[in-house]
This record gives C-alpha cells, structure tokens and sequence, in this order.
C-alpha cells in the first residue's frame, strides 16, 4: 500500500481554499451589482441603449470565477464544508448574469446600426454573434456549477437548531 507524498507547497495552499473560493464569489456579486447601477443610473450624455451595449454583465474573465469558486471548493480534497453553499451562489450569479445580460442585449438591439454602411452591418453583426455566443458559455459554465450542486445533494436544508419546532 502506498501512500501519497504531501509536499510542504501542497499544504501551504489548502489553508487558502475558504479565502480563495469566498473572494471569487464576492468579486462577482460586487462586479454584478455595480454593473447594474452603472445600467440603471443614467450618466451625462448616455441612453438606456447605449448602456446597455456596453454593459459588462457577461463578462467571461469575471464569469468564470464562480466556476473556478466551486471547483476549488469541491474538487480539491477534502471538500470544503460549505460547498453546496457556494454552489448555489455561483448559481444565484450566473442566474443573474444571463438574466441581465440577455435583457441588455435585447435593449442594445435598438441601437444598432445594420443598413447604414458595410462596416457599421459588420459590426452590428459581430456584436449579435458574439454576445449570443458569450450568453451560450456563460449559461455552459452555469449549467457545470449545476451539476455539482446536484451532485451534492441539490438542495440547501436549514440545521436541525434552526427548524422549527413540530
């Protein structure tokens, strides 16, 4: 029988993984929720449509971090103890990354211009094809955090000390 060698690098890590797992979380949620008062709160010389071209609701460096959050959380032994937790966060995020996202690429359709010129249809075209496809990969991404989340059990119960008396 074998056992495996632990290096002092290996445990020099794992201590960081509740850090790590947390402040990926957390920077999405702030990146999302500042992204929406950055759509909402109109600035000077700006409309809704143009807002919502350019809003950053998708992403993909910062939207990959709760699958990165999850994969740290649950794929790296021991699993930490607040995984199923951390899935549903990432969840709740990427939920609300296509929600939002998919509403600011419908507004931002109003304001394309595709007949004007070729270069400006090129552009139109390539800013349909690419938000759809990054709309398709953010949902991918969200689709793997489900499947974790399920495999742990898919639901988030309540300690027995927080249930109500029968």
């Amino acid at each position: 029988m074998t056992t495996p060698v632990t290096t002092s690098a290996d445990q020099s890590v794992k201590p960081l993984r509740l850090l790590f797992t947390l402040a990926l979380l957390g920077y999405v949620a702030l990146h999302l929720g500042f992204q929406f008062l950055n759509w909402v709160l109109p600035a000077e010389n700006t409309t809704l449509i143009s807002r919502s071209q350019s809003a950053g609701f998708l992403d993909l460096f910062v939207m990959s971090f709760p699958l990165l959050a999850v994969l740290i959380a649950t794929h790296v032994s021991p699993q930490l103890a607040g995984s199923k937790i951390f899935a549903l966060v990432a969840l709740i995020e990427y939920g609300v990354a296509i929600l939002f996202g998919g509403v600011t690429f419908l507004i931002g359709l109003g304001g394309l211009g595709w007949v004007d010129t070729f270069p400006e249809t090129i552009d139109a075209l390539g800013h349909v094809v690419l938000t759809i496809g990054r709309i398709g990969l953010v949902a991918l991404a969200g689709y793997a955090v489900l499947r974790v989340f399920l495999a742990l059990g898919g639901r988030v119960t309540l300690p027995t000390g927080l249930n109500p008396p029968a």
